[in-house]
């Protein structure tokens, strides 16, 4: 084979896992917030309920863990599924301190699909599928400033409620790990 084709293959592909999937069209973002109560968003895992509470400071979650890393993902995406693995090393390194919540952000997938999907992909973390996900991106995407379209995975990373940080496309489990073990300093944990 013709090494510059494979050199090429080699850094589309590379593009593709560090960029994330997305439109790039960019949308206009709410510049003001109205004065109301804060949104809360019920989350449904097969087995599970979660509910997710904006705030001035983030969003809090009705979990014991004090580090929440919010994943927002689809099912279609090939970095998305690349990260898959790492968050659950992540989620079971650290049972008990931290919580993986991803967040499917595609519409009307039934339950089943969902379900062989985590199958498929050995997921053993909690994985919404609710109507309120759209909503619930929507409104993270205007509290990081981001296009409400924002290209996937996204992940946000809470701690005790209040905004940590936050990744766009795939990130190493390394960046992650450290990332959280400062979480959980900052958490007293």
């Amino acid at each position: 084979m013709n090494i510059k084709l494979i050199s090429i293959c080699a850094v589309a592909v590379a593009a593709l896992l560090l960029t994330g999937c997305g439109e790039k069209k960019k949308e206009s973002i709410k510049s003001e917030k109205t004065e109301e109560k804060p949104a809360s968003f019920t989350l449904k895992d097969l087995n599970e309920t979660v509910k997710a509470t904006l705030n001035d400071e983030g969003i809090s979650f009705s979990v014991d863990e004090p580090v929440v890393l919010l994943n927002f993902f689809a099912t279609w995406c090939p970095p998305c599924k690349a990260e898959i693995p790492h968050l659950v090393s992540l989620q079971n390194r650290y049972a008990g301190k931290m919580r993986v919540i991803a967040v499917l952000v595609e519409e009307n997938v039934p339950n089943r699909v969902v379900k062989k999907f985590k199958e498929e992909h050995e997921i053993d973390y909690f994985v919404s599928n609710s109507p309120a996900n759209m909503k619930l991106a929507s409104e993270t995407a205007d509290m990081l400033h981001q296009p409400r379209n924002f290209p996937i995975p996204m992940m946000v990373l809470f701690v005790n409620g209040k905004y940590f940080r936050h990744y766009i496309g795939m990130v190493p489990e390394e960046m992650l790990d450290s990332d959280i073990k400062d979480g959980l300093k900052e958490a007293g944990r």
